[in-house]
């Protein structure tokens, strides 16, 4: 059994970080070289001599990989909006057509009502 002492396991932890951090960026499709090409063009955008750069420089270069980036707060922002165009849609219809004459949406309509595409990514 192959044992990693404290570093070894720090190591593998960034590594893993950098790794999910690139793809959150989409640069995880390009290969191997995709971590150390957003490293370098973070670091780039760090370094621009601009008066906001020199006011606040950032942190470790520009290269964050410890942040984390989750999709679920816009998929409930995008789900929301949704439901509410669709309630006022159908609460439209109800009150200006009989509710018998009325079809309730299926499967991609709620999607055609609000594009989640675009709200989330």
């Amino acid at each position: 059994m192959n044992r990693l002492n404290r570093h070894a396991m720090k190591r593998k932890h960034i590594r893993e970080q950098e790794k999910k951090y690139a793809k959150g960026y989409c640069y995880g499709r390009r290969g191997q070289h995709s971590i150390s090409y957003l490293r370098d063009k973070l670091r780039e955008e760090a370094a621009e001599d601009n008066w906001y750069n020199r006011r606040y420089p950032k942190r470790n270069g520009g290269w964050e990989y410890w942040k984390s980036y989750y999709l679920t707060g816009p998929r409930q922002f995008a789900k929301k909006c949704t439901d509410r165009r669709i309630r006022q849609k159908y609460r439209q219809i109800i009150h200006h057509y009989d509710p018998e004459d009325v079809t309730a949406p299926h499967g991609a309509d709620y999607e055609k009502e609000y594009d989640y595409a675009w709200t989330i990514w």
